[in-house]
């Protein structure tokens, strides 16, 4: 582990490599495993990336909630971890599509990495991020996202705070995240691949609504985790 660095209360990106110091190769939107032997949790723990490619440091953004988080928040640098090498496949399919990136908490995890790569490689594209977060505070990569709207002009964050207030500046809705909220902010839904990641009755629900609503199945991609 090379080291650590607070986001948010609770949140932690932990930088990663390779024994030899290398970065492993991934895709965006990919996860690995995290495995702590003596814990009775053989399988290990997923954890999006949250680095993007072409980044000199491999990360995951970790909230510090459970056996595993909590112990990947308090690693020290130079502390050694097992971690499968990074595979899954959670990002846009078509080069010139629109993109809708829907997420709660720390499901916003796997979205930097995405963006990231969209705002090196694919400047033009037209990203919309919607975040739901439970004060603003909460607001993982805001100061991040808000100087990448440099980089990508065509991107946008829309939040949902769900206890306290946010500026009144920030545009924020006071509210939990819909499928009506999210479409109407959609300039070209049909042309538009949806990502969702959050809680799994967030995923669940969302996915549903957008179904309800219109847009296929084949674009939109999930990627659910349990609260606890």
């Amino acid at each position: 582990m090379r080291d650590t660095r607070a986001e948010v209360p609770g949140v932690t990106t932990v930088s990663l490599s390779e024994e030899d110091g290398a970065v492993p190769p991934f895709s965006p939107g990919q996860y690995i495993n995290v495995y702590f032997p003596e814990t009775r949790t053989p399988e290990g723990k997923a954890y999006s990336v949250s680095s993007a490619p072409g980044e000199p440091t491999f990360s995951i953004t970790v909230r510090a909630i459970g056996e595993f988080s909590n112990r990947l928040c308090a690693m020290r640098p130079g502390e050694a971890v097992s971690a499968s090498l990074p595979y899954g496949f959670f990002c846009p399919e078509r080069g010139d599509s629109d993109v809708a990136m829907l997420a709660a908490g720390i499901g916003v995890a796997p979205f930097r990495s995405i963006i990231r790569h969209a705002a090196a490689h694919l400047p033009s594209r037209r990203v919309s991020l919607f975040h739901s977060i439970r004060t603003w505070d909460d607001a993982i990569f805001r100061e991040e996202f808000e100087s990448l709207k440099k980089e990508l002009p065509n991107f946008s964050i829309t939040y949902f705070v769900t206890r306290g207030a946010a500026p009144p500046e920030s545009g924020a809705l006071p509210r939990r995240m819909t499928a009506k909220d999210v479409l109407a902010k959609i300039s070209d839904a049909p042309s538009t691949e949806f990502l969702v990641c959050g809680s799994i009755p967030f995923t669940r629900d969302l996915w549903r609504d957008l179904r309800r609503a219109g847009v296929p199945e084949d674009q939109m991609y999930t990627e659910a985790f349990f609260s606890h």
